[in-house]
């Protein structure tokens, strides 16, 4: 847990009264040491601050006495006026020197400076990095029947289609040359060619029935009822495996390949896209979005042995519901007081615990009416530090027409951002 200065009694208050001390981040932190903000601390919290960064011996820090030192907010280190930063008499978190802001974040000092184009994009693709395989082993599995089915509903339409039509003439020809081995040939007539028995076959086991072929024999009829039944369940089987893959709904969400994290209207943001690339062909409704974050909090064990737990995360949105989705979204997670990644440098400790970002988004398919999901993860390296993502949307006032440019969906250009310093970039700040 952070420490805090000892609350102070008002003059005339209450001593059982909430000080500043308990506010910062919508109230006391109870449970934090099993977050990632947990981490996010000093030894001796803001007294540490206190004691290398201001005297507040002097006359000048009389009010600074008289309360206790809290959390800041971001509208307080990032929007506040420079005059008075300018002034470390005035400030508690007072500006160093511009373009930097200082503020206290879990009861630690936290230098942040005005950076631009601080990461680039990655040289091997999202899609290939992400790439996991999970083994399970030693588990309950389900039934060999249940396994088949669901490793049948992996393969598409296409590949169905053409898998029936082996099987349907593979059957045929066995059961076309176990005909033929008889006498009589299936028929009675044993100057019948192999090829006129398997058009017999064809033509019983799809119920045909010109009547040019007639079953004589014990034999020949019993392999009738053989051939009937099979055709009939392969059949069932994949017309069951066709339908389902027909009436699954699908959808066709496009991602941007990277995340940015920029300023806007003067606070860091985490920014990504998503659009439907299908457009009108396959329209979406009632869309939900939900973003997270996980990562890994160390610890050492009952035999001394350092290991790690993971935890996951959600990550507001500033707008995570849209009524449809005929253009790109950019999406947007503001780093405030109350985002658990605030003052947190992606390449120091806690932030780099963050191991991947992962987006979930819920839509109705329109044409089916049925929900749909979709999902995509992100690791720390597609965080572009210091990039806006370029306008990709272009509007034609006099046909009305909105446009979409997908092949823009992850371009990016430089763009200020508050980013936190390195710890010990200005003195003793950690």
């Amino acid at each position: 847990m952070v420490n805090r200065p000892p609350p102070r009694a008002a003059s005339g208050g209450q001593g059982g009264e909430e000080s500043s001390s308990t506010r910062g981040m919508g109230g006391p932190r109870r449970g934090l040491e099993w977050s990632l903000r947990s981490l996010h601390k000093i030894d001796t919290s803001a007294q540490h601050f206190i004691k290398h960064d201001l005297d507040l011996n002097g006359p000048e820090f009389e009010d600074e006495r008289d309360r206790d030192l809290s959390d800041h907010t971001a509208y307080e280190i990032f929007k506040g006026s420079d005059d008075a930063n300018k002034n470390t008499n005035n400030s508690v978190w007072a500006t160093l020197s511009a373009p930097l802001r200082t503020g206290i974040v879990d009861g630690k000092k936290v230098v942040f400076e005005l950076h631009t184009d601080v990461t680039q994009k990655p040289e091997t693709d999202r899609s290939e990095r992400l790439i996991k395989q999970h083994v399970v082993m030693n588990s309950n599995r389900s039934n060999w029947e249940v396994r088949i089915r669901f490793w049948m509903m992996h393969f598409s339409v296409s590949f169905l289609s053409c898998a029936f039509l082996g099987v349907f003439v593979a059957i045929n020809a066995v059961f076309a040359g176990l005909f033929y081995i008889d006498q009589g040939h299936c028929c009675g007539d044993p100057a019948l060619s192999y090829g006129e028995v398997f058009a017999f076959t064809i033509q019983t086991s799809s119920t045909i029935g010109y009547g040019g072929y007639v079953p004589q024999g014990y034999y020949a009829n019993f392999l009738v009822v053989v051939l009937s039944y099979s055709a009939i369940l392969i059949n069932t089987l994949f017309a069951g495996l066709l339908f389902t893959k027909f009436v699954t709904p699908i959808i066709n969400i496009q991602f941007s390949e990277v995340m940015t994290l920029c300023n806007v209207n003067g606070l860091p943001c985490l920014s990504f896209r998503m659009g439907n690339a299908d457009g009108r062909i396959n329209p979406l409704t009632d869309i939900n979005v939900r973003l997270t974050y996980s990562y890994q909090i160390p610890y050492t064990d009952h035999k001394g042995e350092q290991n790690f737990f993971g935890q996951t995360e959600d990550l507001k949105l500033l707008s995570n519901r849209r009524h449809g989705l005929s253009e790109v979204w950019t999406l947007r997670h503001v780093v405030d007081e109350s985002s658990p990644l605030f003052g947190l440098n992606f390449n120091e400790h806690p932030g780099n615990k963050i191991f991947e970002f992962t987006l979930s988004v819920d839509a109705v398919q329109n044409l089916t009416k049925s929900s749909v999901n979709v999902q995509t993860a992100y690791a720390i390296e597609d965080i572009l530090i210091g990039h806006t993502f370029k306008n990709q949307v272009s509007i034609d006032l006099e046909t009305r027409v909105i446009s979409s440019d997908f092949s823009q969906m992850s371009d990016t250009e430089p763009y200020p951002v508050w980013y936190p310093a390195r710890a010990g970039a200005y003195g003793d700040n950690n």
